[in-house]
């Protein structure tokens, strides 16, 4: 139980994580898109910078950049990635005005910056984004005159010859915070400063910003699919629910009360539940209910062995108790004294057999299937009864050897014991005929006749245990005993069993 609450709470405090995680992702990926347009948008106000510089005349100007810059610019293809993060990245105060300038340097600046303003004014039209062009010491034209900004980090980047990004606040307020990727959608700018090159100088530069896609805006903007999404997930979700409920939670509820009721005693006998829900649980239900009734049905064997073994063990108890007590006296003839000592005896010996029979049968009862066994090898060998097999017959039985011999013995020994002199086997298609010619079995007999204890013959010793030993081992092998009319004509007496596997 204990777990399950740890995983609970560890559950609810992980789904805001998850959903600020998801947010910040996506807020990321606007911000990487934002820049990704600005570069590309750099790289066209650039070629069009160089191309209006490079037809005017005039002395080489701007710094050169390291070699492996130059030689990213030179190749023939030189595509750029994103560089910010928004997880990462710093978020810089807002763009400074910049220290005021008189006049440019070189004068070409002068010349094509009319140019340039106009069509990044018409093109931002579109865009939506905000274009500054700087010269080689990047001052750019501010709202106050030409300011030089080329203390700022993108700006110094470009004028190396790389692309410099930045994230700017959008106003002095703006500060980080720990929900700063659901609230920072409209506090901060994405700058890039893309460089401007001419014969492996950097000549100027081009300040690009805008302002991404707010998650808020993405949100409305995607308002249609997101409500559909949204009822496909819900509807999903209490489908699962559903299902969840009752192919799981009900049928193992069910099996729950089941096995507390039949705990209970409320219930003589397990029934099936009306759904389990999935195969493995109907597998799992079929098992344990059968278990149930296994435990409930060996339950009621044990009380009735009780009662037998109670009833059976009764009778010589009273007898010898009774001989004891007339043992006591004095005046007792040495006769009737030594008739008493040999009813103790034989009663005491009936009382051992009947005990060795029972435990005889308890361990058999505890021994696993084995088997095939051979049936010539089975055949007992008694005194006084023949015993052969009828063709056609099959050699192999479903038995092992030792479990065989234990029943042909027991089969063998009550035909012996009712008159019979010759017995006869015949084991065909997965059926065993047992037939003897003794005194047969009378039909009131033929229900109780593998009962424990049942016996027509306890005058002459009989415990009523042979058959039921008999019963008990064929059990293991899934077979029973049936007593059969004979099907004989010559014969007019005789019993006739069959084992059915």
């Amino acid at each position: 139980m204990a777990l399950v609450v740890v995983f609970i709470c560890v559950a609810l405090v992980s789904i805001p994580l998850a959903a600020m995680l998801t947010v910040q992702l996506t807020s990321n990926q606007f911000v990487r898109e934002t820049e990704q347009s600005l570069v590309k948008q750099g790289a066209i106000y650039a070629e069009v910078y160089r191309t209006q510089f490079e037809t005017l005349e005039g002395p080489e100007i701007g710094s050169i950049p390291d070699k492996d810059v130059l030689a990213f610019w030179n190749a023939s293809l030189h595509p750029l990635s994103s560089k910010i993060d928004v997880r990462n990245h710093p978020v810089l105060p807002p763009l400074p005005e910049g220290d005021l300038v008189k006049a440019r340097v070189d004068p070409r600046h002068d010349t094509i910056m009319p140019t340039l303003g106009e069509l990044a004014q018409f093109a931002g039209k579109t865009t939506l984004a905000g274009v500054i062009f700087l010269d080689h010491q990047g001052v750019g034209v501010g709202e106050a005159g030409l300011r030089n900004i080329s203390t700022l980090p993108e700006v110094k980047a470009a004028l190396a010859g790389e692309v410099g990004v930045a994230l700017r606040a959008r106003d002095d307020d703006y500060s980080r915070h720990p929900l700063n990727s659901i609230s920072r959608d409209t506090g901060f700018r994405v700058f890039v400063a893309y460089p401007v090159l001419s014969k492996d100088r950097v000549i100027g530069a081009v300040l690009l910003s805008r302002t991404p896609l707010s998650l808020r805006k993405f949100v409305f903007r995607e308002r249609d699919p997101l409500m559909i999404m949204g009822i496909f997930t819900l509807s999903g979700a209490l489908l699962l629910g559903f299902l969840l409920l009752r192919l799981m939670s009900r049928p193992v509820r069910g099996l729950r009360d089941e096995a507390r009721a039949i705990a209970a005693g409320e219930k003589p006998k397990s029934e099936p539940l009306r759904h389990y829900g999935m195969r493995e649980l109907a597998d799992l239900g079929e098992s344990m209910l059968s278990m149930a009734d296994t435990l409930d049905q060996r339950s009621q064997e044990i009380a009735t062995y009780t009662d037998h073994v109670t009833h059976e063990l009764k009778s010589p108890v009273t007898s010898i108790s009774g001989a004891a007590e007339l043992l006591q006296s004095e005046e007792m003839s040495p006769e009737n004294r030594a008739k008493l000592l040999g009813n103790i005896h034989s009663e005491s010996e009936r009382m051992n057999t009947l005990l060795t029979r029972l435990r005889e049968m308890s361990q058999l009862r505890q021994e696993a299937q084995k088997g095939p066994g051979s049936l010539p090898t089975m055949l007992p060998d008694l005194d006084g009864l023949t015993i052969r097999i009828v063709e056609p017959s099959e050699d192999e039985l479903p038995l092992s050897n030792d479990h065989g011999e234990i029943i042909l013995l027991h089969m063998a020994q009550n035909a012996l014991a009712h008159g019979a002199q010759n017995l006869e086997l015949q084991y065909q298609n997965g059926v065993l005929r047992i037939s003897d010619d003794g005194e047969g079995i009378s039909e009131n007999d033929t229900a109780k006749l593998a009962d424990p204890f049942f016996t027509t013959r306890r005058a002459q010793g009989g415990t009523g245990m042979g058959l039921a030993i008999v019963s008990a081992l064929l059990e293991i092998y899934g077979a029973r005993l049936h007593i059969t009319p004979h099907s004989s004509a010559s014969k007019t007496v005789g019993a006739e069993f069959e084992i059915r596997f």
